[in-house]
């Protein structure tokens, strides 16, 4: 299923039951996985491995050179899972030599129209970026987040799992999993729990309490004592997983910055 006026460069790799779209363009280390969808006029260049079922709409370009002025053409590589749909005009750029020269995409995600995935970026599975929305370089999503429309992550960010970014925010410090972040012409702030999404993906009431409380403990002081507190917290709930990945979370880099609740926050 490869239209006559696509062209498929020698060396790439096809799998079966591909379909590729009139005036496409897959490059030659190109790897495309069983039941890939391309539409017409996309771009699927450089090192670039792409999942089962996956689909690409028109006009998304993949795999083209990074927006650093300190790349030179060093061998780098994308990764994109199975099931992920990546629809009209979104761009994703392969890594740098200080990213490990890689940018990857999990399973099953959603990228929407116009959205930007820089280089060195890592998101997990399960992720949505909606309309336009924007990760700069190194930046990282973990699973089931979901980033609003018109929202920009700054380079370095992290965006914990499950968290919610509203639309037109700026994310210019960490969000913590299972949080929702805000900042319509203001500085990011958090809101609360992402309960919505929650109960959405099955977490019961007692989990979402069980969170919300652990939340309140992290920011209860200041915040130069957030990572001892984290590691005071892990170890008073050390039988509870959900926790455990809120607290690792801290403790793993515990020089970043978080974002913080604002005054009226339900949190605070």
């Amino acid at each position: 299923m490869i239209h006559p006026t696509a062209i498929v460069e020698d060396g790439s790799i096809i799998g079966a039951d591909v379909s590729i779209g009139a005036y496409s363009y897959i490059g030659a280390n190109v790897k495309l996985g069983d039941g890939v969808f391309v539409h017409a006029h996309a771009i699927i260049d450089g090192n670039t491995s792409i999942g089962n079922d996956t689909q690409i709409f028109p006009n998304a370009i993949i795999g083209m050179d990074p927006q650093d002025l300190k790349y030179k053409g060093e061998k780098n590589f994308i990764t994109i899972g199975s099931n992920c749909i990546v629809r009209e005009s979104v761009t994703i750029h392969p890594g740098t030599l200080s990213g490990n020269s890689a940018t990857s995409i999990g399973n099953n995600c959603l990228l929407m129209v116009g959205a930007h995935v820089a280089h060195d970026c890592n998101i997990g599975d399960n992720v949505i970026l909606i309309n336009q929305a924007t990760l700069a370089g190194h930046s990282s999503v973990g699973d089931f987040a979901i980033i609003g429309g018109l929202s920009g992550i700054q380079p370095f960010v992290r965006i914990g799992k499950h968290a919610y970014i509203a639309g037109m925010t700026a994310v210019e410090m960490d969000i913590l999993p299972y949080g929702i972040g805000k900042g319509i012409l203001r500085r990011c702030f958090l809101t609360g729990v992402n309960i919505k999404g929650l109960r959405q993906r099955g977490f019961t009431k007692e989990d979402i309490q069980q969170i919300r409380e652990v939340f309140i403990e992290i920011f209860d002081g200041p915040s130069i004592e957030i990572p001892d507190r984290s590691r005071y917290l892990i170890k008073k709930y050390k039988d509870n997983n959900l926790i455990h990945d809120l607290l690792n979370f801290i403790i793993e880099k515990p020089e970043r910055r978080l974002c913080h609740p604002s005054e009226e926050s339900i949190i605070k």
